[in-house]
């Protein structure tokens, strides 16, 4: 009865819940993931803009690269709310070629090689057609072979926004080993599939995470969550 009080007729209308319902369930879930990550990288890169953060924008897993777009969409956008935006450069690193060899600790139901091949010239076109005045480096190679040597070595000095959709602990563990030289006070980390294998912190970006606080002697705070796995933390 207090239901029906507060909302009166809409509460009766089954028919709009069940159609909501429909819709929803309709929906793919790597849809609405997406959304809510287009939604983060949107918030992440206005925050360090309106707080001056200088760097580079590092993306490990640009698989078709989609979020690489967005990415130089967004600080398009930002130019004229922080004009030093404008000298960021766009860093992917990815193999296009899926995960290479496998680990037994990286074994999971749904990272299989034909889920996460893709093409580089096709990437590269599609990024080239984006980024406009806006510089980017797309790095092809499986990351035991690119990311040995040291960021400067990429002319990378400093990093403002890291971005890790690399899903399993081996891939992540190396991309963040190799930006630790990098990451200062303000920078964000973003971590798309931190929930994996069953939420277990001794697998996946959870763990190589946590190696990497702790290599680091980090203090992080959490920022906040999105999709259906994603979190975003700063370096404090």
């Amino acid at each position: 009865m207090k239901v029906e009080k507060n909302f009166g007729f809409l509460s009766r209308l089954g028919f709009l819940q069940n159609l909501a319902s429909f819709f929803i369930a309709k929906l793919n879930p790597a849809v609405i993931h997406n959304l809510a990550k287009y939604m983060a990288l949107k918030k992440v890169h206005y925050l360090s803009a309106i707080e001056e953060i200088d760097g580079d924008y590092l993306e490990f897993g640009v698989y078709n690269g989609s979020s690489f777009c967005h990415s130089l969409r967004c600080l398009r956008q930002l130019v004229r709310i922080n004009n030093h935006v404008e000298s960021t450069v766009c860093y992917g690193f990815d193999s296009f070629e899926g995960f290479g060899e496998f680990l037994p600790e990286d074994k999971h139901p749904f990272y299989e090689q034909i889920n996460f091949e893709t093409n580089y010239e096709k990437v590269d076109s599609r990024v080239k057609k984006v980024a406009k005045q806006l510089k980017y480096k797309l790095i092809k190679g499986f990351f035991n072979e690119t990311l040995i040597v040291k960021p400067d070595s990429y002319g990378i000095k400093k990093a403002r926004i890291i971005f890790i959709d690399s899903d399993t602990y081996s891939s992540s563990a190396q991309a963040f080993r190799f930006v630790l030289p990098i990451i200062q006070k303000g920078s964000y980390v973003i971590l798309d599939d931190y929930f994996s294998y069953k939420g277990d912190e001794s697998k996946g970006v959870s763990r190589a995470f946590k190696e990497f606080k702790e290599e680091g002697h980090l203090i992080v705070r959490h920022v906040f969550n999105y999709g259906m796995s994603g979190v975003v933390f700063i370096i404090s």
